[in-house]
């Protein structure tokens, strides 16, 4: 069972098949028939004087027009012989007395207002007749037929479908109408072509765009259609055995044919005046094209019934008729017209449009040709062989000259792809700038390129956008880099290496890299200020918290009366030398047990005085791996701290704060990691780092210091918010990152803070205490 598109293929593909060979051989018999010798008029194969002509021709000069029938020629009977054997008689007399070299030929006619005896001149086929009925039908039938396959191919739709069917029908006509009136090798199938045609139109107009209302309520109503055009087709056929009247066939279906053109374009026209919205807008490109071609062609059918004479100047709107096939083209690509959903390849059109060009320069080619002398075949078959190669030669000419000229054709592509990419992840404007200049050094070989920002809140001075600048500035090109109507910065780039030229896809491609680093621009002030933001909130956030540590502390100081007022009753008692019995010593003790602890807590939330005093960084970091020996286990603080790096502190109140970090640090390292501390000086201050390389946090880093905050199953969750208080009462401020597999406390020390290597001598020497303190250990972890 095949799926829908394998169906869909096939279909197209045995469409193209059948269309491809009944073209080819129409195109071969046309070409045998150039300058082919006629009598003035062309005869149907039933014997019929055709309806098609110019007023130059001999027979229509002399009034003979459809259904006029010629009886004899040069003595020969023509009325012994039926239908198809009477037209070959009349074109070997015709050939046979070319070849005599005789100027005319004696004709018998029996025409509507009597038989009549004429002489028709011999003469080869004139090249306007030739192209008008031979070439241009061939070249519109192959329009006709490339619509088919597209609309069979890309859609299995109830639209695409009958327009398939329709023009496949229309390009085997125009492909064998040439060879109906000339060799006649494919006239069954031009007849049957002939009488379904009208039928496939009819059926179209009421499916296009899409179904009126009988159509969607009752699909079998285009069965009907179908119907009467296989009796017809049939009819025409069998035409000869049945022995039904070829004036009267060929009436019948020259009616049909012209009444469904014109019938198309008035059910095309009311469905385009109804119309709204993106529908009217695909029946206002279908209507423009098809409603003038098809209007005339139809009114010169009908028209032709009734005179040659005055129905050749209608035939002259065979060429508009290649103007359906290509609406239809357009109606696809730009709205879907048979909703196939397809994705429109930019190679294909640009092959198919070259194609179509490609056989217009070969008829324009052989047309020149000919005309100026050369025998027929040697024109055609030097235009195609010219056409076949410089066809590959243009596409690599136009590749090399783009690639040498206009290589900013070919790196557009890589170019905005590797940029994008590369300014999602940045976040910081400087490295905007950095990362626009590398992209455009890339493919752009100049003298200089550079990207000037704004800074914020301060905007560019104008200057002229997508132009050469003043003489000052010698071949430069600057394009504004904005978003939202403001400017962000300039792309400005020195003239090219060698003085090239700029082309107008570097200006295009260098227009879009700006509007890139615009955006990039944006986004990193905005997330600047999220940033921000966010820091104010988290500071709010752990002031709020404090206070309320503040206050947790100050209930438990108020707690604490309660046993202070026990023990002052104790003693006063003991005082009056009064003995202590059991229970109160054990209440003593319990009391003393409670009073520790509250004591412990209390003692790290009350503030204390600042006392500054001058001390190396080196030696506070040395006294902290001291007092955290044991917890170490054998392990190296890795300390990178120059000799001569001090700063301003409450020495005891800091080396409180690198034992809770460093002591924090070893429990999320693990018993095998690292640990360190770090010193670096910019031009704003300090920073004193604490590092480890353990598995990091998973929090949002200002939760970090919130008290009673604590990812330790026994922990107080207490030391992280005594340090930021600590850090917070000198003027500092810390945060938590984790940079490249580390995470890293950092304390930032303002310049005013940080004592410069040339006054070594203040530093303090006072002996400060190594004792560890245990229960503050445990209390500075997470």
């Amino acid at each position: 069972m095949l799926q829908p598109l394998q169906r869909r293929i096939l279909v197209a593909w045995a469409i193209a098949l059948l269309g491809t060979c009944v073209g080819a051989t129409g195109f071969q018999q046309a070409v045998l028939w150039y300058q082919h010798p006629f009598a003035g008029v062309l005869i149907t194969p039933q014997g019929i004087v055709s309806s098609i002509g110019l007023p130059t021709w001999s027979g229509i000069a002399q009034g003979l027009r459809f259904p006029d029938r010629p009886l004899s020629i040069d003595g020969i009977d023509l009325t012994a012989s039926r239908g198809a054997q009477g037209a070959r008689l009349w074109d070997r007399a015709v050939d046979e007395a070319a070849k005599r070299g005789d100027p005319s030929v004696a004709v018998h006619v029996s025409t509507a207002s009597g038989e009549r005896d004429i002489d028709l001149r011999v003469d080869p086929i004139d090249s306007a007749s030739w192209w008008l009925y031979g070439g241009v039908m061939i070249f519109t039938g192959g329009l006709w037929l490339l619509a088919a396959v597209i609309a069979a191919g890309t859609s299995s739709g109830g639209l695409a479908r009958t327009f398939a069917k329709a023009a496949t029908l229309a390009a085997l006509y125009l492909f064998t109408f040439f060879d109906a009136h000339s060799t006649r090798t494919m006239v069954p199938l031009a007849y049957a072509a002939y009488a379904y045609v009208p039928f496939a139109v009819m059926a179209l107009a009421l499916r296009i765009p899409d179904d009126v209302p009988i159509v969607a309520r009752h699909p079998w109503v285009l069965r009907i259609f179908d119907v009467c055009g296989l009796a017809l087709a049939a009819l025409t056929l069998v035409r000869d055995w049945i022995g039904a009247s070829a004036v009267v066939v060929l009436t019948v279906c020259t009616t049909l044919l012209g009444g469904s053109l014109i019938v198309f374009v008035l059910v095309l026209g009311v469905r385009f005046m109804r119309a709204t919205g993106a529908r009217r807008d695909t029946m206002r490109v279908l209507f423009r094209a098809m409603a003038t071609p098809f209007v005339v062609v139809g009114l010169g059918v009908l028209v032709a019934r009734l005179s040659s004479r005055d129905a050749t100047a209608a035939f002259f709107a065979i060429p508009a008729m290649a103007l359906a096939p290509i609406a239809t083209g357009v109606a696809f690509a730009r709205h879907d017209l048979w909703g196939s959903r397809a994705i429109l390849s930019r190679v294909l059109t640009r092959t198919v449009a070259g194609g179509i060009a490609g056989v217009l320069a070969v008829g324009v080619g052989a047309a020149f040709a000919a005309s100026i002398g050369f025998p027929f075949r040697s024109a055609l078959v030097g235009a195609s062989l010219g056409a076949l190669i410089s066809a590959p030669l243009i596409y690599f000419t136009t590749r090399a000259v783009e690639r040498v000229f206009f290589p900013a054709a070919s790196e557009y592509k890589p170019t905005i792809e590797q940029l994008s990419e590369e300014l999602t992840s940045i976040t910081d404007p400087n490295e905007v700038a950095l990362a626009v200049e590398r992209t455009v050094r890339r493919w752009l070989p100049c003298e200089r390129v550079g990207f000037v920002r704004a800074a914020e809140g301060a905007p560019l001075a104008p200057r002229s956008a997508r132009s050469l600048a003043t003489a000052e500035e010698q071949d430069e090109l600057s394009i504004p880099a904005s978003f939202g109507g403001r400017t962000l910065g300039w792309l400005s780039v020195g003239r090219k290496r060698g003085g090239a030229l700029f082309t107008s896809d570097d200006v295009d491609l260098l227009g879009t890299i700006a509007n890139q680093a615009g955006l990039a621009l944006a986004h990193a002030h905005s997330y600047a200020e999220l940033e921000r933001r966010r820091q104010q909130q988290a500071a709010a956030w752990q002031t709020e918290r404090l206070a309320l540590v503040e206050t947790v502390a100050a209930e438990i100081a108020h707690e604490v009366r309660y046993p202070i007022n026990f023990f002052r009753s104790v003693f006063r008692r003991d005082a009056a030398n009064m003995t202590l019995d059991a229970e109160e010593i054990d209440i003593g003790c319990e009391e003393v047990d409670r009073l520790e602890r509250l004591v412990a807590g209390l003692r790290r939330m009350v503030g204390h005085r600042i006392d500054r005093r001058i001390m190396s960084v080196a030696d506070l970091a040395a006294r902290a791996e001291m007092l955290l020996r044991d917890a170490l286990g054998g392990r190296e603080l890795e300390v990178h701290v120059p000799a001569d790096a001090a700063l301003r502190c409450d020495t005891d109140q800091v080396t409180q704060v690198l034992v809770n970090l460093v002591a924090n640090a070893i429990d999320a390292s693990g018993p095998r990691g690292r640990v360190g501390v770090s010193w670096g000086v910019d031009e704003e201050g300090a920073e004193l780092v604490v590092w480890d390389d353990g598995a990091g946090f998973e929090t949002d880093p200002s939760h970090l210091f919130s008290a009673w905050f604590t990812t330790k199953p026994r922990g107080t969750g207490l030391g992280l918010a005594i340090t930021q208080r600590i850090v917070r009462a000198h003027g500092w401020g810390i945060d938590a990152v984790r940079v490249e597999g580390r995470t890293r406390f950092v304390v930032t020390i303002p310049t005013s803070d940080v004592v410069s290597s040339e006054a070594p001598a203040e530093l303090d020497s006072k002996t400060m205490p190594l004792t560890p303190r245990a229960e503050e250990h445990e209390d500075s972890h997470r």
